[in-house]
C-alpha cells in the first residue's frame, strides 16, 4: 500500500514538474523583418505576423513567406479594373471563347477522356464544364503565373478594401507550407494570389483540392487527374445538379416586358406562357418545363436572351461574374460540337467605359434611382437603377447602359451631353501599339514598325468591319481605344 502511495506521489510530482516546464517555455515570438520602404505596409505586416503567431502559425514559415516583399501597386490597379466589369460583354466573351482555347480543350479531352468520365461519374460535373473552367483559369496549365503568392495576398490585405478576406487567405497559405502541401517553388500565383491550374485560393485548396491518384498529395500544379477532380469537387460541393442544363437561349415575343429580366426565378413552363420559345424553334423539352430559371439579357433588349438555370449560379461560385459563367458554358458546348449563341451581339450600340459608368451612377443617384456608391463597376444594383430610370421614361427596361442612355440621364439631371470630338491621328508609338493589337486580334498589319502602309490600313478596315464601326482604315485614337477594349 505504501509503495502504491509512493508511486502515485512520484507520478504527481512528475506531472507537476512537466507542467512547470511547459509553463516555463516562452511563447513563440513573431519574426522580425527588414523595412520594405513602405511604413504603412510594414506596420500592417508586423501586426499580421503577431496575430498569426498568436493563432498558432509557425513563425519560421511566416518569416520565409513575408520577408523581402513590398506592396505591388500593379496588383491594386488590376484589382480595381477587372475585365469582368470593364470590357463590353461581347469583347469579354469573344476574346475568351476562341478557336485556340476550344482546340486546346478538345485536345486535352482526347488525352484524358477516361479520367474526365471517371471524375464526372463521381461528382456529376460534365467534362466539358471542367475543361471550360480549366481553360479559362489557366489555359489548361499553360498560363504563366507571374506573381509571388504571399506578396500578392499581402498587397491586397494591406490595401484594406477586403483586408479580412485576404488575411484569411494568407493564413491558409502559411498553413499549406507548414503542412508540406506546397513548397516555395509552387507559390507562384495570379495577381490575386490564386494557385495552380484550377487557380484555387489557399483556403479553397485546404478544403477542396482532391488527391485523385491517391499518391498522398493533392497536386493541382502538375497532376491533371488531381486538377480535374479538384475543379469538379469544387462545383459539386457548391450544389451542382447532375444532368441539368446551365442555360438555354430563348426567343422573346413581340412586345415583351423587359422588366421581367429582373432576376426572378420562374419555371420554364411559366416563361413559355409568357411567350418565350427556344431560339431554335419548337417547344421546350418536357423535362425542362419544371425547372426554375431567370431571364438574363447580357447586352440588353437587342442582344441574346438567356434563361439561366441553377447550375449557372454554381459556376458563378467559382468566379462571381455572369460573363465568366457564360464563357464556361459556351466553351463546354464547343467542346461537345454544339453551337454557341444564335442571336448576335448588338455591337453597334457601343458600351460605356468606367468613367462613364461612374458618371451614370452618380447621376442616377441624384435622380433618386439608387445605384449604390459610385465605383465605375456595372453591377446588379446599377442595373436595377438603370431599369428603374428606363421604366420611368416608358422605354424598354432592359437595364443595359449605352451612350444614348447616359445622354438621356444627363438631360434629366440637367447636365449637358458630352460633345462629340473628331478622331485624332496617332503618333508612331500609338501606331506601333495599334499594329500589335491588330495582330493579336487576328488582323495582320505586317510588322509593328509604327508606319501606316496599305497592309496596316487594310488590317484596320478589317477590324472596323468586325466591330460595326465606320470603315475608314485610319489609325486614330478611336480605333486604338476600340482595339484595346477588344483585346481585353
Amino acid at each position: 500500500m505504501q509503495r502504491t502511495i509512493g508511486a502515485m506521489a512520484a507520478i504527481l510530482l512528475t506531472l507537476a514538474c512537466g507542467q512547470a516546464l511547459v509553463a516555463a517555455q516562452p511563447a513563440p515570438q513573431p519574426p522580425s523583418f527588414a523595412s520594405s520602404g513602405d511604413q504603412s505596409f510594414d506596420e500592417w505586416r508586423d501586426d499580421f505576423a503577431r496575430r498569426a503567431v498568436a493563432r498558432g502559425r509557425d513563425p519560421a514559415v511566416l518569416g520565409r513567406l513575408l520577408s523581402g516583399i513590398a506592396p505591388d501597386p500593379r496588383i491594386v490597379d488590376l484589382d480595381q479594373r477587372q475585365p469582368e466589369f470593364v470590357s463590353p460583354v461581347w469583347d469579354y466573351v469573344t476574346n475568351r471563347v476562341t478557336e485556340n482555347r476550344i482546340s486546346g480543350g478538345r485536345a486535352l479531352k482526347a488525352e484524358i477522356g477516361a479520367t474526365l468520365d471517371a471524375v464526372q461519374a463521381r461528382y456529376g460535373v460534365p467534362g466539358g464544364i471542367i475543361l471550360g473552367v480549366w481553360g479559362l483559369e489557366s489555359n489548361y496549365g499553360a498560363a504563366a503565373l507571374n506573381y509571388n503568392a504571399a506578396a500578392a495576398l499581402a498587397t491586397l490585405a494591406h490595401e484594406g478594401r477586403r483586408r479580412a478576406q485576404f488575411e484569411a487567405y494568407l493564413m491558409a497559405l502559411t498553413e499549406m507550407v507548414e503542412r508540406g502541401l506546397a513548397d516555395q517553388t509552387q507559390l507562384r500565383s495570379s495577381w490575386a494570389g490564386a494557385l495552380g491550374q484550377p487557380q484555387f485560393m489557399p483556403d479553397v485548396y485546404l478544403t477542396t483540392a482532391v488527391d485523385w491518384d491517391n499518391d498522398g498529395r493533392a497536386d493541382i500544379w502538375t497532376n491533371r487527374g488531381d486538377t480535374a477532380a479538384s475543379i469538379a469537387h469544387y462545383l459539386s460541393d457548391r450544389g451542382w445538379r447532375a444532368n441539368q442544363p446551365v442555360f438555354e437561349e430563348a426567343r422573346l415575343p413581340s412586345g415583351f416586358e423587359y422588366a421581367l429580366a429582373d432576376g426572378t426565378l420562374r419555371s420554364i413552363a411559366d416563361w413559355a406562357e409568357r411567350g418565350l420559345t427556344p431560339i431554335g424553334g419548337g417547344a421546350w423539352p418536357e423535362a425542362h418545363r419544371v425547372l426554375q430559371a431567370q431571364l438574363f439579357l447580357p447586352a440588353g433588349a437587342q442582344g441574346p436572351a438567356l434563361l439561366l438555370h441553377h447550375n449557372f449560379s454554381v459556376i458563378r461560385r467559382y468566379n462571381n461574374s455572369d460573363r465568366y459563367a457564360l464563357v464556361v458554358a459556351l466553351l463546354a458546348r464547343a467542346f461537345d460540337g454544339r453551337e454557341g449563341l444564335v442571336q448576335s451581339w448588338p455591337r453597334q450600340l457601343g458600351s460605356l467605359n468606367r468613367e462613364q459608368i461612374l458618371e451614370l451612377q452618380t447621376l442616377l443617384n441624384t435622380l433618386g434611382f439608387e445605384a449604390g456608391e459610385p465605383d465605375g463597376l456595372f453591377g446588379s444594383r446599377t442595373r436595377t437603377a438603370v431599369r428603374g430610370f428606363q421604366q420611368a421614361q416608358s422605354v424598354a427596361a432592359d437595364g443595359f447602359p449605352t451612350a444614348a442612355l447616359l445622354n438621356d440621364v444627363r438631360a434629366r439631371a440637367g447636365v449637358a451631353p458630352e460633345p462629340a470630338r473628331a478622331p485624332r491621328g496617332l503618333d508612331r508609338a500609338g501606331v506601333r501599339e495599334l499594329q500589335r493589337l491588330l495582330r493579336r486580334l487576328g488582323h495582320d498589319p505586317g510588322g509593328a514598325d509604327g508606319l501606316i502602309g496599305e497592309r496596316t490600313r487594310e488590317a484596320i478596315r478589317a477590324f472596323e468591319r468586325t466591330r460595326n464601326m465606320e470603315v475608314r482604315g485610319r489609325a486614330t485614337d478611336v480605333v486604338l481605344e476600340a482595339a484595346r477594349a477588344a483585346a481585353g
